[in-house]
């Protein structure tokens, strides 16, 4: 397992960021716990060890709260519909199993040959559900679709 320090950044609410308390989250919840929503800037909660494994999946994982990874749980959320409000519930989890593991899915850039960084963030137990933003209410939650709330920008922090 290769790992990099990394901080994911909305393309669509430009000057948020995601972050992720996971206060009280000290072992294994089958609901998840802690908290998942946006910041302005990128501090310690902000901050994410992205682990890649050999089945071309990856995790998110806490620089903050030991063994605490983000978590996508997107029962409600049909695959290519496009909820108004987005739906499933995203959060945190000791320790990475199946909830916490997503596929990085490059978005189809609008001019060929040309590559601005933007990335879908797909949940690997929820095929075709995707990680979404509504910076204006600083909600994070599931998407079935990939379209603006969905992009996402994994920034190489160290």
């Amino acid at each position: 397992m290769t790992t990099t320090l990394v901080a994911l950044h909305s393309k669509t609410f430009p000057g948020k960021y995601l972050r992720m308390d996971g206060t009280g989250v000290t072992q294994f919840m089958g609901a998840g716990g802690g908290t998942v929503n946006t910041q302005t800037f990128i501090g310690p909660y902000e901050t994410f060890v992205l682990e890649r494994f050999d089945t071309g999946t990856v995790s998110f994982r806490s620089t903050v709260f030991n063994n605490v990874y983000l978590r996508l749980a997107a029962n409600d959320v049909p695959e290519g519909q496009d909820l108004p409000a987005g739906g499933g519930v995203v959060n945190c989890q000791f320790g990475t199993i199946t909830a916490e593991k997503f596929r990085i899915v490059q978005k189809t850039p609008a001019t060929p040959n040309t590559y601005d960084g933007t990335v879908g963030i797909e949940s690997d137990q929820f095929p075709g559900r995707f990680l979404r933003v509504n910076g204006a209410k600083d909600q994070v939650n599931a998407q079935g679709v990939f379209l603006t709330f969905e992009e996402w920008e994994i920034l190489v922090i160290g």
